[in-house]
């Protein structure tokens, strides 16, 4: 038995930037709990390029703060972290 929610979006026409983020968290048969955010993004408007960096390192910080989150959800409702 395995338990998936997964959720993904992207960004309109006119956005600074243009791309998508996924998230998918998954309950497995052993009861063990995975979780993964995949991010691809690229400037779409000249004034994006100059805070790009930035933006990278924000979705990256945001990619491990949820991770973080998802940890802790697991081990307060009494699961165990399997790492692997």
């Amino acid at each position: 038995c395995k338990d998936r929610f997964s959720f993904a979006h992207g960004c309109l026409h006119g956005h600074l930037l243009a791309g998508e983020e996924s998230f998918v968290l998954e309950r497995r048969a052993d009861d063990s709990v995975w979780y993964g955010v995949t991010t691809f993004s690229r400037p779409a408007h000249p004034l994006a390029f100059i805070g790009y960096p930035a933006v990278r390192l924000l979705q990256w910080r945001f990619a491990q703060d949820s991770m973080a989150a998802v940890r802790r959800g697991v081990e307060e409702a009494g699961g165990g972290i399997k790492r692997g």
